[in-house]
């Protein structure tokens, strides 16, 4: 492939004594076939991994034989051991003085009690904000010193080991608020950096590099900001491609997954590159099954497009499953930028594709997963009719049109009633659209899961993201690989913290429809259950037109209306469970009762519809 012709060219020295080889077309850093024995490093806090994996191993009668000369080495045995375990303490009750000691102190989970009912019945303060989450759990752990007045040393007189709770991971210690905190040395770090116009978040993430990951740091941006706000109340390679792959082979070497291909001309001169860590691969394995796939410019001196792979978690949070630098934006480039992430990938492919609508991209996702469902950005066609339309009325009917959860019937209907009203029949920009319907219409991909995702926004969000971890400028190949590894490393701790905040509280619930909701809370991570949440929400809306049912194969059609809009029905379908025989191992089996809505929204976003939830109720 040859590249096109720029004033700058990005140049591969030919005498390098351990170099990359490069062919005429491409060359791969190995992506290996074992299996990733991944560990957790150790945690570098007052207290070494060793120390931490002793803590572990005490027993109730270790602790309950322990003496301390002091309270302060009580209270430092009990946060390492709280550490270790993984949970936050907290002082509780303390005893009288006796010759200037206290006579007992106490330390109890912060998990233990529960809030107060005077808390909970509080009406909000019609902001819109959600109520703070519960964390208190009712926790009976405690650790309990008395000071013994004719030996002179603070023995242990209760210990109670046992949570109510699931402690943290290792990884998700660093969340817990009792083992965080911004020390001198950190502050004082940030203040020089602040008069050298280094923002305070970015002077926390070099911080994170100085000690080894957002793990080991000791708090978070957060804490360094409310330290801050707390202050002030009170007081070299011999080319730039040569040393963005030379960084690259120093991540294969730590990373077994690491994957990396490019592409260079006759003249050695580097095209296109791709590449992505084996957590990226993890990634794409578990949801992987939504891509959205566009580019940002203006990050790098070459003005070449960076292209960004981007998916949704379980938390509907952003994370990146590649990452490629384009020479230009041909079908033929896209085509092997494609075909390279599905060979990094093990050649799976994902069920839908979102883009912005560059005919590029949509021929190489033809040539390259043609199975695959592509869908046009939503935003950018709205972008569009704002542009053709002669009304705002036209374009909100537009947007309905594409938006609205319905049948194809129902669209076909909307979109009739459209033309006449604004007059459109023979307007150019509307028939080519329509021509194109099974790219942008929701009626279209009511049977194909695109967990939630109608834009390349989370793409766009994901671009602004990346170009804030690069920072101000156009970057060199060298700056932009270590840049990304950083964010790589955001988002990822973000689910972390994600996982972490799903696992130590639960929401309060606030619909009609208790049980259903408590059931979905406690099934569904924090960020899913709002989705869910807002559905059963608009249950109540809703208003019975009929039922019927059929004998023959056990089944129920219920039809339902918004009583507001009543011209729209949906019917959900209820199969009873009911016994059917195996014809091949000649046994009976059960087949479990399934719903299906005509809204197709389950099969759309994952989580069932407010049609369900009113049969469920």
């Amino acid at each position: 492939m040859e590249a096109s012709e720029t004033a700058e060219s990005i140049h591969l020295s030919d005498d390098t004594e351990e170099a990359i080889h490069l062919s005429d077309t491409e060359e791969a850093i190995h992506l290996s076939d074992t299996e990733d024995n991944e560990t957790d490093e150790p945690i570098d806090l007052e207290v070494s991994w060793e120390d931490v994996l002793d803590y572990r191993k005490l027993t109730v009668e270790d602790v309950m034989a322990k003496t301390f000369k002091t309270l302060e080495e009580a209270e430092k045995f009990y946060y390492s051991y709280a550490l270790a375990i993984g949970f936050g303490p907290r002082r509780d009750t303390r005893g009288g003085l006796f010759e200037g000691k206290l006579r007992r102190r106490q330390w109890v989970c912060n998990k233990q009690g529960y809030r107060d009912k005077k808390w909970l019945d509080r009406e909000t303060d019609g902001s819109g904000r959600n109520r703070q989450k519960l964390t208190r759990q009712g926790c009976m752990a405690k650790f309990r010193v008395n000071y013994m007045v004719d030996e002179g040393y603070y023995a242990v007189r209760a210990f109670d080991e046992d949570h109510s709770h699931q402690c943290a991971n290792p990884r998700q210690a660093a969340f817990i608020r009792s083992h965080r905190n911004v020390d001198e040395a950190a502050l004082g770090n940030t203040n020089t950096m602040t008069k050298v116009s280094i923002r305070p978040c970015h002077a926390f993430e070099y911080m994170v590099e100085q000690s080894g990951g957002y793990i080991t740091v000791g708090f978070t941006r957060k804490d360094l900001y409310n330290k801050l706000d707390q202050q002030r109340r009170t007081t070299p390679f011999e080319s730039d491609s040569e040393g963005a792959l030379s960084y690259m082979s120093a991540l294969a070497a730590k990373d077994p997954h690491f994957y990396c291909r490019f592409s260079v001309d006759d003249e050695d001169r580097l095209v296109n590159i791709f590449w992505r860590d084996g957590n990226s691969y993890v990634d794409y394995m578990c949801w992987g099954d939504v891509l959205v796939f566009d580019n940002t410019y203006n990050t790098n001196v070459y003005d070449r497009p960076l292209v960004l792979f981007v998916g949704s978690n379980n938390h509907r949070g952003s994370i990146l499953f590649g990452v490629g630098i384009l020479g230009d934006e041909t079908a033929d480039t896209y085509t092997w930028l494609l075909s390279t992430f599905l060979d990094s990938m093990k050649g799976k492919k994902p069920t839908a594709v979102i883009t912005d609508g560059a005919e590029s991209m949509h021929i190489a996702i033809g040539r390259v997963m043609p199975e695959a469902r592509h869908r046009l950005c939503s935003w950018h066609l709205s972008r569009n009719a704002h542009t053709n339309l002669n009304s705002k009325d036209a374009e909100k009917a537009f947007k309905g049109c594409m938006n609205k959860f319905q049948t194809v019937q129902h669209f076909e209907e909307m979109w009739e009633v459209m033309l006449q009203e604004f007059e459109l029949r023979n307007h150019f920009w509307t028939t080519w659209m329509y021509g194109r319907r099974q790219l942008w219409a929701q009626a279209f991909f009511g049977d194909v899961h695109m967990a939630g995702m109608r834009s390349t926004q989370r793409s766009e969000s994901m671009n602004n993201f990346v170009k804030d971890t690069l920072g101000a400028g156009k970057k060199k190949m060298v700056d932009i690989v270590p840049q990304m590894d950083r964010a790589h490393m955001r988002l990822r701790n973000n689910q972390v913290r994600d996982d972490f905040n799903t696992m130590n509280s639960f929401p309060v619930i606030e619909t009609h429809l208790e049980n259903l909701e408590g059931h979905a809370a406690s099934t569904y991570t924090y960020d899913v259950y709002k989705w869910v949440k807002k559905e059963i929400m608009k249950e109540k809306f809703l208003v019975t037109k009929g039922f019927q049912a059929a004998a023959e194969d056990d089944h129920s059609v219920h039809k339902m209306v918004n009583f507001k809009r009543q011209q729209y029905v949906h019917e959900v379908v209820y199969y009873h469970g009911r016994l059917t025989t195996d014809e091949e191992a000649l046994e009976e089996a059960v087949l479990p009762p399934i719903m299906v809505c005509t809204c197709n929204m389950f099969q759309y976003k994952g989580v069932p519809c407010r049609h369900m939830f009113m049969l469920m109720k």
